[in-house]
């Protein structure tokens, strides 16, 4: 099977998640899961088990995208029915009770043949009408025995029921909240069950002695590979039996996934036998002395649970009941430090800085943030009895073979802003002289700018690209979002694909993130595709969150079929929302939209300073829509979501200050954007040529330009091409085309990967 490893990877607080491989299962998979692996090349292709610690989005919300894009190479294609297929793909998904309602809300966008969820659960099974049909219930009895066990790994949950029986006969074991109090029944009725996960490699024989063999009479060859199988042979003139010949058996390698999520999760950890294996007594009776002796060595625990849990007394004791021998690495957003979790994309970024400050700002959660930063010596607080690692990105627990058991090794890296930027001017001076050629025809416009723009303030508008592929994230481009930044009126997002929130936190960092999604007056969603709305339950999750028990529910305008979505994963954690179907948006409706509608679309017009928030059908899927957007100061933005070129969207943009418009395809590629319904470069800037847009920004690449798409240069006297996080004022407008020459220089030395990943 090769070498078993634990590894751990601790996203930044732009993702609040983490992820741990071990012996070909997965446990836990947040929000940009994929694209961390596009970027670190981790192979999730015999990934088969996947192992939720629990049904909280920030543990859960890269599982869709996973399911769709990177599962096996026979990935399939987005259908125009709006549902994906997942192929020949399997995959066995374990977690507690909730973990359901993910399966369901899956069930709406693609199709899940192959796809079976497994529920664990401590208490008796619910109703069968409350399941959803592919959920298969894992009884009580179960729970306490292995749920995978193979040639390789046997792994078993520990389900922790807050307020549990167990907890509430051991007092002394209950701990106090942050205010000091302990936690009420309500709050423990509140918290969801949490799994954590015992994974014990299976032994393997001790080292094959070749002298001792042949002076007990066996001969090389054949009988030697019988005895090393575990299979007795004929010897000089007895059978010789495999342990004559074979040192001892080391040790079976154990891992613990430990997530203990709130303090009222604390009791049950506690008092779970499922640990009594594996824990030393400090008692100094001979009978403790005795069982003391036996216990089994844990190799490495992975603490998932809070800094507030984690350095509670009681949880300190029950770490130190597994000895010093036992590593024990704490993941958590307040324990790790900040670290580049993307290095080629914000690499990338600083590079683009260069070109343009304001327009491509540097990432924000480059550096240490001292606001939320905890200090180091939290972080490595060290004991006599516990022994300490600290978590990082990559870090590599080898479990085997036997000589490698316990090492480290990490792969984390750090980017040097000063040098990166050096290296560019230094060893790619075409580009500083393109920059300066840009600046030189900006300074000297050869056409009228608009009066909006001309009279505009700094804060009047903001365009943030979030991300800018199409179906699925690579090393450089996110998924479709557009942030709308009002500035101190707030701002709206158009789309919401999945690792949106992380791209919030890269372009505004970890203070500014939170005012971002609370101030937010809506969502805006152009159609079912899973690229274009998979991070919006995170986003939602987190603003009721940040915003506490007085959180209103946010306005979301998209096709019908998202409310059963976004209905059924609101079972797994709160996320208040009124959602409005999109078709109420349009110039002319069918239906009068409800007088709840008109409500919400004249709050988010007032709190926005909108003259006209409208909608437009277009030629992509089912229920797939563009978006037009008035400013009352006279500006106009035109986003097409992803459509073929149609007379419709001429007449939408028509005098519009920015047009934003998906660019899918290549030129050459027609029968691919007849087949996909999207547009080809070349079509979608004719779009903004007939409708006389003051400026078009080509967006939704195909995954397969990693950083930039072919375009013509006739096309670059009103077109600029979009890159993640690149941030466009309304007053920078008439800049934009002269970046392009500039940034495909930079570009150019990247290789084209991705050639056979399929769009949306």
């Amino acid at each position: 099977m090769g070498p078993h490893i634990c590894r751990c990877s601790a996203w930044d607080w732009t993702q609040q998640m983490q992820c741990h491989l071990c012996c070909y299962s997965l446990i836990t998979k947040g929000e940009g899961f994929q694209r961390f692996c596009v970027q670190h090349k981790l192979k999730l292709n015999r990934m088969p088990n996947i192992l939720v610690t629990r049904a909280s989005l920030d543990a859960v919300g890269g599982i869709p995208g996973m399911v769709l894009t990177v599962a096996d190479s026979s990935i399939s294609h987005q259908n125009h029915d709006g549902l994906g297929s997942v192929g020949n793909f399997h995959a066995d998904i374990y977690g507690p009770k909730g973990i359901e309602h993910l399966g369901k809300a899956m069930s709406f966008y693609m199709r899940m043949k192959g796809v079976n969820l497994h529920e664990l659960q401590p208490a008796a099974p619910s109703e069968p009408d409350a399941v959803n049909e592919s959920t298969q219930l894992i009884p009580e009895a179960a729970v306490s025995s292995a749920i995978i066990q193979n040639e390789a790994v046997s792994i078993t949950p520990v389900i922790l029921q807050p307020g549990s029986e167990g907890a509430e006969s051991q007092p002394n074991k209950r701990q106090k909240t942050d205010d000091g109090s302990l936690p009420t029944g309500q709050e423990q009725d509140k918290a969801p069950l949490a799994a954590c996960y015992i994974c014990c490699l299976t032994s393997t024989p001790g080292k094959f002695l070749p002298q001792k063999a042949k002076e007990l009479g066996v001969k090389p060859g054949p009988l030697f590979g019988q005895l090393k199988a575990g299979t007795a042979v004929m010897g000089k003139d007895r059978m010789v039996q495999p342990e004559e010949v074979l040192e001892a058996a080391p040790a079976a390698p154990v891992v613990i996934i430990a997530d203990c999520p709130s303090p009222a999760h604390l009791p049950a950890l506690l008092s779970s036998s499922a640990w009594e294996p594996f824990l030393h007594h400090a008692s100094s009776s001979e009978a403790a002395a005795s069982k003391s002796s036996t216990h089994q060595k844990v190799n490495c625990i992975v603490h998932l649970a809070p800094q507030q849990v984690v350095q509670m007394p009681q949880y300190q004791q029950w770490m130190a009941g597994f000895g010093t021998s036992t590593k024990q690495v704490v993941l958590n957003c307040e324990a790790v430090p900040s670290a580049v979790t993307l290095p080629s994309p914000a690499t990338l970024q600083i590079k683009l800085n260069c070109i343009d400050p304001k327009a491509f700002p540097l990432p924000q959660t480059l550096g240490p943030d001292s606001s939320t930063a905890v200090p180091t010596e939290v972080q490595l607080q060290q004991s006599d009895s516990i022994s300490k690692l600290q978590g990082s990105n990559l870090l590599r627990y080898n479990l085997r073979p036997a000589s490698r058991v316990d090492t480290v090794e990490t792969a984390e890296q750090s980017l040097s802003i000063p040098t990166i930027q050096g290296q560019l001017r230094t060893e790619m001076p075409e580009v500083m002289e393109a920059v300066e050629r840009g600046q030189a025809e900006a300074c000297s416009p050869s056409e009228e700018i608009p009066d909006v723009i001309t009279q505009a303030g700094a804060e009047e508008l903001e365009v943030v690209f979030l991300g800018t592929g199409a179906a699925m994230p690579s090393k450089y481009r996110n998924v479709t979002s557009i942030y709308i930044n009002r500035f101190l009126r707030g701002g709206m997002l158009l789309d919401c694909g999945e690792g949106t929130l992380g791209q919030l936190t890269r372009r505004f960092g970890r203070a500014k993130v939170k005012d971002i999604v609370c101030s937010l007056a809506c969502v805006w969603v152009s159609h079912i595709h899973a690229d274009h709305h998979a991070g919006l339950p995170r986003i939602l999750a987190a603003r009721a969150e940040w915003l506490g028990p007085d959180c209103s529910a946010l306005p979301v305008f998209g096709p019908w079929c998202l409310e059963r979505i976004l209905h059924t994963t609101a079972a797994m954690q709160p996320m208040p929302h009124l959602f409005f179907n999109q078709a109420g948006l349009l110039a002319e409706p069918q239906h009068e939209p409800s007088q709840e509608m008109q409500a919400a679309v004249s709050q988010v017009k007032a709190q926005l300073g909108l003259k006209t928030l409208q909608s437009l059908l277009v030629v992509h899927c089912a229920h797939a829509y563009a978006a037009i957007l008035e400013g009352e100061s006279g500006w106009k933005v035109v986003f097409s979501g992803d459509t073929r070129p149609c007379e419709q969207m001429v007449h939408a943009a028509k005098d519009a200050t920015l047009l934003i418009h998906e660019a899918t395809f290549e030129d050459e590629l027609v029968e691919d954007a007849l087949a996909k319904r999207h547009s080809l470069t070349y079509e979608a800037v004719q779009i903004g040529a007939q409708s006389g847009a003051y400026r078009t920004i080509l967006t939704h690449f195909s995954q397969r330009y990693p950083k930039i798409p072919k375009i013509e240069k006739s096309f670059l006297t009103t077109t600029c091409i979009a890159f993640d996080l690149m941030s466009i004022n309304l007053k920078d407008l008439p800049q934009l085309p002269s970046h392009v020459p500039a940034a495909t220089l930079l570009c150019k030395d990247v290789s084209e990967e991705g050639d056979n990943i399929p769009e949306a």
